[in-house]
C-alpha cells in the first residue's frame, strides 16, 4: 500500500502513552511536517510550539480542566477517571496558535491542516497522536488570566491557542475509526 494511504488508514486517537520521550530527530521531523502544511493564501497564520516540559504540560492541562470542571464536568471527569492529564500523558505536545486574519481566510482550517500533517507523520514514524481541542480551555477561562501561559509558550497575544497535538509512544494498540463511505457521493 502507498505509505501515505497506509498512515491515513492506521492513524487513531491514542489515549495511552508510555513515558518514553520522543526523540529529538522525530520531533524535528514532525515540526517540518507541520510547517509544510498548506494554508489559505499561503499566509501560514500559525505559531507552533513543541512542549516537552512536563511542568508546562501539566499547567496547561490543569488550566483546561479547571474550566471544563465548571462547563463540562462529565468531560473533565472522564479525563480524570483515566488517571491522565488532558494530553493522556503524552510526553510531547505540539501547541498550535493562530493569528486572527479577519480577511475571509480560515485560520481554523489552516490549524487543522497543520494538525493532520503532524498526526499522519507521527503515525508514519510509529508514534501515537491525540488531537486535543480542549487545550483551548486553558486559554479561555474568564476566571483565569492566560497571559502567563502565553508568556511561557512564547506565543504573542495576537495569536489564540487553537489546538494541542499530543505525541508519544503508544502504550497499547489502538483502533482507527471505521470509515463511513455513505458520507461520500460521486457525481457526474
Amino acid at each position: 500500500m502507498n505509505p501515505v494511504l497506509d498512515a491515513i488508514t492506521r492513524r487513531y486517537s491514542c489515549r495511552a502513552f508510555t513515558p518514553e520521550p520522543v526523540s529529538p530527530e522525530d520531533l524535528d521531523a514532525l515540526a517540518l511536517a507541520a510547517v509544510q502544511a498548506p494554508s489559505s493564501r499561503g499566509r501560514a497564520p500559525w505559531q507552533i510550539r513543541v512542549v516537552v516540559d512536563p511542568v508546562l504540560l501539566e499547567d496547561i492541562s490543569d488550566g483546561a480542566l479547571n474550566l471544563l470542571r465548571r462547563i463540562e464536568p462529565e468531560e473533565a471527569e472522564d479525563i480524570a477517571a483515566g488517571g491522565t492529564n488532558l494530553f493522556y500523558n503524552a510526553p510531547a505536545v505540539f501547541i498550535i496558535a493562530a493569528r486572527r486574519t479577519w480577511d475571509y481566510t480560515s485560520e481554523d482550517l489552516d490549524v487543522g491542516l497543520v494538525a493532520e500533517n503532524i498526526a499522519l507523520a507521527a503515525t508514519g514514524l510509529g508514534l501515537g497522536s491525540i488531537l486535543c481541542g480542549d487545550t483551548t480551555q486553558a486559554f479561555r477561562d474568564p476566571k483565569a488570566d492566560p497571559s502567563p501561559l502565553y508568556e511561557r509558550l512564547g506565543v504573542p497575544r495576537e495569536f489564540d491557542v487553537r489546538l494541542g497535538v499530543g505525541i508519544g509512544h503508544p502504550a497499547e494498540d489502538g483502533t482507527p475509526h471505521t470509515p463511513d463511505l455513505s458520507k461520500v457521493r460521486f457525481l457526474g
